[in-house]
């Protein structure tokens, strides 16, 4: 992609002020069905949005206004090059199958921001989510949890907050095995320290970091609670270290029930106060016996169910109703 290109994209995207589902519907329309270029697109003008598109006057607008801000979205995209930060679109091959099976239009990502080594999402992919403030138990739990399935070659995935997520990135890394991190923000907004921390994990293949949203996005609820459904979506199975019966966990835990994720949730008899957790697996979730004599007898179940859930995504068909539609010739 070149840079006027990759400039509409993310005008497209983040400028214009429209809704996932309206983006994606524009994309379906002219870049899938027309296999015309946004920059196209763009050139193409009010009376072509409104009759190939169908799009209100009111969406014009935005799309227009939104174009006054091209010139800035090329130095922008010149930026992403410069400090190798890569943005891959739902139109791509290589946009994971995974989240594109799990998100409906109204929410799939049009594009993803990401720096390392995309490869590690083909590995068979295990999202550990938990609270921020969890108890020392839950965090022990999701440190020797991570380890291990990192010494197996499985990539652990966390949402790159303090508490479990945190505890599931050291847990992996500390066995030099392969982890994704996907942010609450935008991919720029990590401080100097958080990437020269990842940068030789990220040079040698072992880290890779993901962000949905514009490159310069501040940390908000609202993106946290996004970023749940991507850590969720791009994993094979889910464990649950902590959850409360409201929040971030919560929500996250849920909605990979929703898009048919296997819910592994740690079950302790010694912690009477994890009702979340308990919730969780009256819905379904499946328990993690913990503290645990034997974790590879406790983990061995969840690892083989992973590499069936991986298998038959392979082969899967895809959905007539999802966008993954986009990544796929029409016959």
């Amino acid at each position: 992609m070149d840079l006027q290109e990759e400039a509409c994209w993310l005008l497209l995207v983040f400028e214009s002020g429209l809704s996932t589902r309206i983006i994606n519907d524009i994309l379906l329309i002219w870049c899938k069905q027309l296999g015309r270029s946004l920059h196209e697109f763009y050139e193409a003008g009010a009376q072509e949005w409104r009759g190939v598109c169908h799009l209100s006057e009111k969406i014009i607008q935005k799309i227009e206004q939104a174009s006054e801000k091209r010139i800035g979205q090329v130095f922008l995209a010149e930026q992403l090059q410069e400090d190798h930060i890569h943005m891959i679109t739902v139109l791509d091959a290589i946009y994971p199958k995974t989240l594109k099976l799990a998100l409906g239009r109204s929410y799939l990502p049009p594009v993803l921001f990401f720096k390392g080594d995309l490869d590690v999402l083909r590995s068979q992919t295990v999202a550990i989510i938990g609270s921020r403030n969890a108890s020392e138990e839950s965090l022990a739990f999701t440190t020797s949890v991570a380890g291990y399935l990192a010494d197996r070659g499985i990539n652990v995935i966390s949402g790159h907050a303090r508490g479990v997520d945190r505890a599931a990135y050291e847990g992996a890394r500390k066995r030099d095995g392969c982890t994704t991190v996907v942010l609450p923000h935008g991919i720029r907004k990590l401080s100097k320290v958080q990437m020269r921390e990842m940068e030789p994990g990220i040079e040698a293949g072992k880290i890779l970091v993901m962000s949905q949203f514009h490159p310069d996005a501040a940390w908000l609820v609202s993106r946290a609670m996004e970023r749940n459904n991507v850590v969720t979506g791009l994993a094979q199975l889910v464990v649950v270290a902590e959850a409360d019966t409201k929040g971030g966990t919560w929500e996250g835990a849920n909605a990979a029930l929703k898009q048919g994720r296997r819910l592994y949730v740690r079950s302790s008899q010694s912690e009477g106060s994890l009702t979340g957790n308990a919730q969780l697996l009256d819905r379904g979730g499946f328990p993690l016996i913990w503290p645990a004599t034997d974790l590879a007898a406790v983990l061995a179940p969840l690892i083989e169910e992973g590499q069936a859930f991986k298998a038959s995504q392979s082969v899967a068909p895809v959905p007539p109703n999802q966008l993954s539609l986009l990544a796929l010739p029409y016959e």
